[in-house]
């Protein structure tokens, strides 16, 4: 790659020293001083290309295609936000490896070969060779730190065509590469540099567009946008789009838009059905009559805790606490990680019961996922008496409800508190 660039050159001062304006005022005669305005920001879609513009719509700075890869021909475009070129109407095989960021998700792969891994990240050769990606370095952090910054290992080869994807790592079992994960409420940007320290690409981006999927379109030369979930295979533009408060197509919910789902849909007597940022109906403020409320949990050591907010003990025998998909077809019997109440177990007025995760009496044998669990309670008959859907790396150290009780409103980051009143 070449590096271009310009060297801020001093400029030589020409007047004498003394009683002169201050530096961007003027003056004219016995005129008060003016303070001159403040250089204006660029603004793409205007035609000129300012500060670190690398074109804005038809003025492209003299660039063309064969200027971006010489096997290409064709005209060259300006891409949407005037930091790029669009070169998917080129024409040709470029001559050399065209690596780049292709796709990329802030909640994780929902299905396929990398579901439940994390955070995820396409890389995607466009280009007509090989490229070599041995000690390049890839992070959501420009200065590149080492606790979170992946560094290729020796012999990684991107053929032309091929597509890489890159999963969060799992400290728990070394699975994955990244050591760093992607914000889905926060700005991130990501920055790829090869050996020699060149950045290759690099990209910023809202979190919250990459929930689903955040994409080039076509693969590798197109512009960013909202996409179908494709990791490993060609990008597709998205259908819908989740987080813009509209459901469309197959979403059951879209921000407030719950679609009139209701918490007795579920088999709950009260509450509010919200929904979560991947539109999916979420039943943590739903409610049953009883005072019992799944109140707090971690997915570290897997601890869930239990509150009961009434005036009354609470017979919990043969009550049932599982983290497996909750409706019309849950059957218990098939659920084997199950925790089922042993007869006599009460929940007194006020306690706040702690159940860990074993296979001894009283514990649940079930894991909590750091990238995202739904757990629930159920009375012997199969109706609900509380749960709780929690997000990747919401219940890492605690997740819990402020205030204690199934009216309270669940939050992340909590102060773990397991056996006494929540905190924040």
């Amino acid at each position: 790659m070449n590096d271009a660039g310009t060297d801020d050159m001093p400029v030589e001062s020409t007047g004498e020293t003394g009683d002169e304006p201050a530096p961007g005022t003027t003056t004219t005669g016995d005129e008060p001083a003016v303070t001159s305005e403040a250089p204006t920001r660029p603004v793409c879609g205007d035609g000129i290309v300012e500060g670190d513009e690398l074109c804005d719509g038809a003025e492209l700075g003299g660039m063309a295609c064969a200027d971006i890869d010489p096997g290409f021909t064709g005209p060259l475009t300006c891409a949407s936000d005037c930091l790029s070129f669009d070169v998917s109407d080129c024409e040709g095989t470029p001559a050399e490896w065209v690596v780049r960021l292709n796709e990329l998700t802030s909640k994780g792969a929902a299905s396929g070969p990398f579901a439940g891994k994390g955070d995820a990240i396409e890389l995607f050769n466009a280009g007509g060779a090989p490229a070599e990606l041995s000690g390049w370095r890839l992070s959501d952090d420009p200065l590149l730190p080492a606790d979170k910054t992946y560094v290729f290992p020796d012999g990684t080869t991107l053929m032309p065509g091929e597509r890489l994807v890159l999963v969060e790592l799992d400290p728990m079992t070394g699975e994955g590469e990244l050591p760093f994960g992607l914000s889905s409420s926060n700005e991130e940007t990501l920055t790829l540099v090869d050996g020699d320290e060149a950045v290759v690409d690099a990209l910023t981006v809202e979190g919250v567009a990459a929930m689903v999927s955040w994409c080039r379109l076509p693969d590798g030369t197109g512009s960013w946008g909202h996409c179908q979930q494709t990791l490993g295979a060609p990008n597709l533009e998205a259908v819908t789009i989740c987080g813009d408060g509209v459901r469309e197509g197959a979403e059951p919910c879209d921000g407030l838009d719950v679609g009139g789902a209701k918490c007795a849909d579920r088999g709950f007597t009260g509450g509010a059905m919200t929904c979560t940022p991947q539109c999916v109906l979420d039943t943590s403020m739903c409610m049953s009559d009883l005072a019992a409320a799944i109140n707090e949990l971690e997915s570290t050591n897997d601890e869930i805790e239990l509150f009961n907010a009434g005036a009354d003990p609470i017979d919990m025998t043969g009550w049932i606490l599982t983290d497996q998909a909750f409706d019309a077809t849950y059957d218990p019997v098939a659920d084997l990680e199950k925790l089922v109440f042993a007869a006599g177990t009460t929940l007194a007025p006020g306690q706040f019961m702690v159940v860990e995760k074993g296979e001894l009496a009283g514990q649940h044998p079930f894991g909590l996922s750091s990238n995202g669990d739904t757990v629930t309670l159920l009375k012997p008959d199969l109706k609900p008496v509380s749960q709780v859907t929690y997000l990747a790396d919401q219940a890492a150290l605690s997740f819990c409800r402020l205030a204690d009780g199934p009216q309270g409103s669940w939050s992340s980051g909590c102060k773990p508190t397991f056996g006494a009143a929540n905190s924040k």
